[in-house]
């Protein structure tokens, strides 16, 4: 039986609809972008006949020029693929029907089944989403057209579309909040250019031929076993819980209690995750047994329990056990700086920025909901700065070849451009015949899951390994490409240990060439990621985190005493490097010093240690009130200190009055300084006799200075009040947890110091009893149960570990220790006939979480 692969599931999924593809411009959202850049899906494009590819955000008139296949007909296909609800990515979608009026053929992908459509609360679609949406599609299509005309007095060419505005584009009506209108209803059911003068005037172009289909495969795939999905995805963006007592985040399930919810309503997520795992197992030819652990969890299980029907029994179809687990069962884990390379190089690459667009797709929910109404996740697409690494003379290319051809193309242009597009063309000719430039700065590499050395993917080998043994495992890849082509390097290696030196070294042997760079583009971006993780610009703010949380976590096995000094410690001494860093003029901390806000995360952090150790210790919290506040004090001090921290929200709109308490501090100083130093020659006889009204006028500007700065300092400690509200609400996580016991049994050091999905496997694979876990009985199940079972044909309960395929599914996100751990469990249970997959909602890093807890999308 062949192994899963996710990766080649999403790849032979694209060549489904390859005749789709074939001769078509294909349009991606960002998700989508995001999802096939990771499994490396763009050649497979190419492959299948695409004359372009383009971005959805970002599109213009000129795609039409690109080609790839070198076909000089125009395009009549457009393919659109969006990761979003049809009504989230209307607006580009029309835009690039009228910006292609030649394209009588548009077929639109999306990752969101039709059935989801018409269950998410906030769409305006119905049961037949999809023919729906082909109707209100052509109608505003019909209306942009006719309107733009109407309005320009003339045919309508490609620069007006380009500049419509939202309620030209037909935007309105899916922002608006009032119900979609039916098509006998709208303009669209009417004759709209019969009784029109201007009729004959309207340039409809051909009317286009629009299908939409489902496509579930959009997802981002980190190696063949392990997935998340995209950040700018519909279903990674929508909330996963409500505002209430039991919610933390919008980004997290609610605090699982085991009780029945008081909240009736279903988040958004739930539904648009259950339908995904469904769909997806659908498409991989799998029948599911589901089990959950955790409330939202047992929700979606429910939910992908009623989408089960009778047609699966009977078909052949390969049993797949589900494991649902909420995110909030274990807040510790992606909290703490683990011990994973993979970690490491998403924590400390920049990724791409997100597209703009994104905020303003949700503007209607914002108005109607009082919370966040989506997500901001961070993207999976880091960008490796390989040029970094390299100078000009690494870097062997012709210069001035480079700078003639794009004076070729820029005079190619002339005829077709605007006056701003050829300056920035004029610019960039320029730059690249200056001697500073060279096309190494242009560099940036990307992580892409299919890369392979002899068949072993580069991302899923080093994901199963620590740090250390990543970067050797790195070593030695390059070691073997560099012996394939036949190079050799002037640096001494070490056995046992990468060292810098040597990886940067290996890197510029391999980039000396243009085809050696593009043949081994696999591992140069790899180990390019890998030596910046590595540098110690990013590593001793990693290695500090460690160094600290290895602090907390002894404290939190001592007394809470000791665990608050420690916190109260840590605290201080971060706002006293912020301070420190911005007398001195810095804009960086220095290395290994942690900012108030990493100090923020180790709070947090330390409350959900103290939380697991003195669950009693206070009336409302795990300290004492003495322990708390000392811990309040030096939180308002360092918030003084650093006005910066004011993007948090629990101090939304105190940025300002923050800013100018530290300038009149520092502002003070300075006038005690210079008040030593003046001489009383300086004043005359007039300054002499107005004193006294100078005094009384300064004594009233005090005054008033002095009830402003006990306004700010009173307004500081009901936010700080409220912020240890909600990390007394974090310190509860272990009581809300109900009876999970996961540390009962096993109670040896390797074991405590593990994450929740290796402890949940262990005693999964080990066949003990997990309390709280729900299995999800199918339809026929439910029937042997409530018909059969009288009879004596009652259907055994399964286990999740008779499966031999277990897919752990983590509704809120995973992290790369926790992929190390699952497979430790896995090798450790002696059951190598058990293949393991893992997926989640997003991948988390460590600031991510501070994010969640603390940012936008958090419910402090």
């Amino acid at each position: 039986m062949a192994l899963i692969d996710v990766t080649k599931s999403c790849l032979d999924s694209i060549r489904q609809i390859s005749e789709h593809i074939e001769g078509a411009i294909v349009y991606l959202d960002a998700g989508c972008t995001e999802s096939f850049q990771l499994m490396g899906a763009f050649p497979l494009f190419l492959d299948l006949g695409a004359r372009a590819v383009c971005s959805s955000e970002n599109m213009c008139a000129l795609d039409a020029v690109a080609d790839w296949n070198g076909s000089f007909e125009s395009a009549r296909k457009i393919v659109i693929m969006t990761s979003r609800l049809l009504s989230d990515a209307h607006r580009f979608i029309l835009r690039c029907l009228s910006m292609h009026k030649g394209g009588h053929c548009c077929t639109i992908f999306t990752s969101i089944s039709e059935v989801a459509h018409s269950a998410y609360p906030d769409s305006p679609l119905g049961p037949d989403a999809f023919h729906e949406y082909q109707s209100f599609l052509l109608q505003d299509y019909e209306e942009l057209i006719e309107n733009s005309d109407l309005k320009s007095g003339q045919l309508v060419d490609s620069n007006t579309k380009g500049n419509l505005t939202l309620e030209d584009e037909g935007w309105s009506r899916f922002t608006s909040n009032e119900d979609v209108p039916s098509l006998e209803a709208s303009s669209a059911g009417k004759n709209l250019y019969g009784d029109s003068p201007r009729r004959g005037m309207v340039d409809l172009g051909q009317k286009p031929i629009v299908s939409v289909h489902h496509f579930p495969m959009i997802l981002s795939p980190i190696s063949p076993r392990v997935f998340v999905l995209p950040s700018e995805g519909s279903i990674a963006e929508a909330c996963l819980s409500s505002e209430h007592e039991d919610s933390i985040s919008a980004g997290l399930p609610s605090l699982s209690t085991g009780l029945p919810s008081d909240v009736d309503e279903v988040p958004p997520a739930a539904t648009l995750t259950s339908h995904f795992l469904y769909h997806l197992a659908a498409k991989m030819d799998l029948k599911m047994e589901i089990f959950s652990l955790g409330d939202l969890s047992k929700t979606i299980g429910k939910i992908l329990t009623d989408m089960s029907s009778l047609y699966d029994v009977g078909r052949r179809k390969r049993t797949v056990g589900l494991l649902l687990v909420d995110r909030t069962l274990d807040l510790l884990t992606p909290c703490c700086h683990g011990d994973s390379l993979v970690d490491r190089i998403f924590s400390a690459l920049p990724r791409k920025e997100r597209t703009s667009s994104s905020a303003s797709i949700k503007c209607s929910q914002a108005q109607l909901q009082p919370g966040p109404s989506s997500l901001a996740r961070a993207s999976l697409e880091v960008q490796i700065p390989i040029g970094e690494f390299l100078t000009k003379e690494d870097f062997e290319i012709d210069d001035s070849g480079l700078s003639n051809s794009i004076e070729a193309f820029r005079c190619g242009w002339d005829s077709y451009n605007t006056a701003s597009e050829m300056v920035d063309l004029i610019s960039l000719s320029k730059k690249a015949s200056d001697e500073k430039f060279f096309p190494a700065e242009l560099l940036r590499g990307s992580l892409v899951s299919t890369e392979t050395f002899k068949g072993t993917p580069f991302l899923e080998a080093i994901l199963d390994r620590k740090t250390k043994d990543g970067a050797i495992l790195v070593k030695k890849w390059l070691q073997e490409t560099l012996r394939r082509e036949n190079m050799t390097i002037d640096v001494k290696t070490r056995p046992g240990f990468a060292s810098k030196l040597e990886l940067k070294t290996m890197i510029k042997a391999l980039t000396k060439s243009q085809s050696s760079l593009i043949r081994n583009r696999g591992i140069i971006q790899l180990a390019s990621a890998t030596l910046f993780a590595l540098d110690e610009s990013c590593s001793a703010r990693w290695d500090a985190f460690i160094s600290a949380e290895k602090i907390l976590s002894v404290n939190a096995g001592d007394t809470s005493q000791s665990l608050a000094a420690q916190i109260s410690d840590l605290i201080n001494k971060s706002a006293f490097a912020g301070s420190d860093g911005k007398k001195s003029g810095k804009k960086e901390l220095s290395q290994g010093l942690l900012s108030f806000q990493d100090a923020l995360l180790l709070t947090i952090t330390g409350y959900i240690l103290a939380g697991e150790n003195f669950p009693t210790s206070g009336s409302g919290g795990p300290f004492s009130w003495q322990e708390e506040h000392f811990l309040k004090e030096a939180i308002l001090d360092a918030i003084l200190e650093n006005p910066s921290v004011a993007r948090l929200k629990f101090l939304h709109g105190l940025t300002q009055e923050l800013e100018a308490n530290l300038n009149k501090t520092k502002s003070d100083v300075t006038k005690e300084t210079s008040t030593d130093e003046l001489n009383i020659d300086d004043f005359d006889d007039d300054q002499w006799g107005k004193w006294g009204d100078e005094d009384e006028d300064e004594e009233n500007d005090n005054k008033e200075q002095e009830y402003d700065d006990m306004q700010l300092k009173l307004e500081l400690r009901d936010r700080v009040d409220n912020l240890f509200k909600y990390l007394h609400k974090l310190s509860s996580l272990k009581s809300k947890k109900g009876p999970l016991g996961l540390e009962s049994n096993l109670s040896s050091d390797p074991y405590t110091n593990k994450g929740l999905l290796y402890k949940l496997l262990t005693k999964i694979l080990g066949k003990f009893d997990v309390p709280g876990l729900e299995y999800h009985s199918s339809t026929v199940g439910r029937l042997f149960k409530s018909g059969f079972g009288r009879f004596g044909l009652g259907q055994a309960k399964p286990s999740l570990a008779d499966q031999n395929l277990i897919l752990v599914f983590v509704v809120g996100g995973i992290n790369g220790v926790e992929v190390q751990e699952a497979q430790e469990a896995l090798s450790e249970s002696g059951r190598p006939d058990i293949e393991l997959v893992l997926g989640g909602t997003t991948f988390l890093t460590p600031d991510d979480m501070l994010d969640l807890l603390l940012g936008e999308s958090s419910y402090i």
